[in-house]
């Protein structure tokens, strides 16, 4: 009964307390609060994030003028702004058309800005002043590549090349920008066949939190007080992801196709006469197949392989092209193999034959991968030529070409055993199922024999390996190879001679039946002996037998693989392809 007792005396203890208090606060005059702010019209809450957006897109300008490096904090505070107006008043669009603009033109100034600075790197985006820095994390949004793997985000457009004729972009939200690939990736398989530069076509979207949600502390301590993550900067495909979620708002997202290629362009040394004439000059002529793209299962090379005095570059026009064709994209990816064109042309064909066949080994080790049983190679001029190799049966044609004696009969040494008979001696690769010959001498160039072939048969560097293989096994065989070929190693340009007995070898090969052949051929010119060429090669010679497919394209030999007619044809023989091995294409939706 104690212990009821003293919880009686606690309660009523307690009672008074609190009628103590009740009674001290009813003594005080009362407190009048604010009332609750009235929210605005989505309408009047847009026009002011607009009217902020405005005013600090105009002073990061001056800042960016003066290069003062807060101008990379005033553009990210006018990306917010109109993004703010954009989940303010999705409704009307003159609010979404200009306050887009403002978020495009303020997300290009902030980007620039911070890359001219050192603020922007693969792994954030840094703002805020240097005593409180904060991260805008950079995430990779359906890349074919891990976030890791970004070398540099390049911001400023690479300059305009007279190689790609027209440039392909789309209008929408986000700022088009290049992602250069790191080389040495997890994924080294890739590295052996990857190119000096290697650049992906991104969309950079800064996206921000849903305006309206500041906690408490932001609201009285301002932007300061946020978490570091007061944003993230999207790198999005725009091949992938065509449109931007803005709360109700699906604005499209911009895309710049064609940057990227102009970005490996600038980073690519071009061809020309001294590089064709002297190949071995440097490093950089080493005969080399490369992935303009990140491989990605299930899609289907198109090995582009370039013509005489020529280049990797020359393939840029046709693939900008190709780049807008979702087909293209998600069903196929472009190697292009470089070569020295003024090499020796057995040679270039060689290492061509054995840089395919480790790709595919490399890529696709257990044979599992349908696309990669399925190659398609794509050669124009010289290249074509290249690529009839890589699908014949030599036997013994080639050989008795230059040699008198069978090749067992023949004193060669050891070290270069393997590279005589790999040289002279093959067989069709089993993956390569489609060749496609643009603009491609199968009965040589009359322009060989003439005066600009001779001089140039002349005047063009010898490779220094191959001629020393070559002059050490003629001289240790007196009498067993043909005169002309031991006179000297046979240059790209006596290859091209209509008399030439490699050539005649090379035309006499048959092409096996399981891989289906197209001709392209220009003609934009008719030569009184020769008929109508395309001012190199005669429409005659560039026939053969066999093919599916024909077309003649009004173009010279130069410009026939970048012609309207050509890239339609492209499209229908790859569309042909997809059918004919069970693969279907895509739709054409971005």
């Amino acid at each position: 009964m104690g212990v009821n007792m003293a919880g009686g005396r606690c309660r009523w203890r307690c009672v008074v307390v609190a009628m103590t208090a009740w009674s001290f606060a009813a003594a005080l005059p009362a407190i009048e609060l604010p009332p609750a702010p009235r929210r605005e019209t989505p309408l009047v809450e847009a026009q002011t994030f607009l009217r902020h957006a405005r005013e600090y897109t105009a002073a990061a300008h001056d800042l960016a003028k003066k290069h003062d490096c807060h101008a990379t904090d005033g553009y990210y505070a006018a990306c917010e702004a109109a993004w703010n107006a954009i989940w303010s008043c999705p409704g009307s669009p003159d609010v979404l058309l200009e306050a887009g603009e403002l978020y495009n033109e303020s997300l290009a100034g902030l980007l620039e800005a911070a890359q001219a600075s050192g603020r922007l790197t693969p792994e954030g985006l840094w703002i805020g002043p240097k005593w409180k820095k904060i991260c805008v994390p950079v995430i990779g949004k359906s890349l074919p590549i891990a976030d890791c793997e970004i070398e540099s985000i390049e911001v400023f457009c690479p300059p305009a090349d007279k190689r790609i004729s027209r440039q392909h972009v789309r209008s929408g939200l986000g700022v088009p920008v290049v992602v250069r690939v790191r080389r040495g990736s997890p994924d080294s398989r890739r590295d052996a066949f990857t190119p000096a530069r290697q650049s992906l076509s991104v969309t950079a979207v800064l996206r921000f939190d849903i305006p309206g949600n500041e906690n408490f502390l932001e609201k009285f301590a301002g932007p300061l007080a946020r978490d570091p993550a007061a944003a993230i900067l999207d790198l999005a495909n725009p091949i992938e992801i065509a449109a931007v979620h803005i709360g109700p708002v699906r604005p499209h997202l911009a895309a710049d196709l064609t940057m990227p290629l102009l970005d490996m362009l600038a980073g690519m040394p071009r061809n020309n006469v001294l590089s064709f004439l002297q190949p071995y000059g440097d490093g950089e002529t080493v005969a080399r197949l490369e992935f303009l793209e990140p491989h990605q299962p299930g899609r289907i090379p198109v090995v582009f392989i370039h013509g005489l005095a020529s280049d990797q570059g020359t393939w840029f026009d046709l693939l900008n092209e190709l780049r807008t064709w979702p087909t293209f994209h998600r069903r196929f990816e472009p190697w292009v193999y470089h070569y020295p064109t003024g090499g020796a042309f057995m040679t270039s064909a060689a290492i061509l034959r054995r840089e395919l066949r480790a790709a595919v080994r490399t890529l696709d080790p257990e044979g599992s991968d349908p696309a990669l049983q399925n190659l398609v190679l794509v050669g124009h001029s010289m290249g074509g030529l290249h690529a009839k190799l890589q699908v014949v049966d030599s036997g013994t044609a080639v050989w008795d070409a230059i040699a008198r004696r069978p090749f067992e009969q023949v004193t060669i040494p050891p070290e270069h055993h393997d590279y005589v008979r790999n040289a002279f001696f093959f067989e069709p690769l089993p993956f390569i199922k489609r060749v496609v010959f643009i603009a491609t001498p199968h009965d040589g160039s009359g322009l060989a024999s003439r005066g600009i072939g001779r001089v140039a048969s002349v005047t063009v560097q010898s490779p220094p390996e191959p001629t020393r293989i070559h002059d050490e096994v003629v001289l240790l065989n007196p009498g067993g190879f043909w005169p002309y070929f031991e006179k000297k190693l046979p240059t790209t340009v006596d290859i091209l001679e209509p008399t030439a007995p490699i050539l005649r070898a090379v035309r006499s090969l048959r092409i096996p039946c399981w891989v289906t052949t197209h001709s392209i051929i220009g003609k934009a010119h008719h030569s009184v002996l020769a008929g109508p060429d395309d001012c190199v090669v005669p429409v005659a010679s560039a026939r053969l037998e066999g093919v599916c497919s024909e077309l003649v394209v009004p173009a010279s030999h130069t410009k026939v693989h970048h012609h309207p007619d050509t890239v339609v044809e492209l499209k229908r023989i790859l569309t042909m392809h997809l059918r004919e091995i069970g693969m279907p294409a895509v739709d054409s939706r971005p």
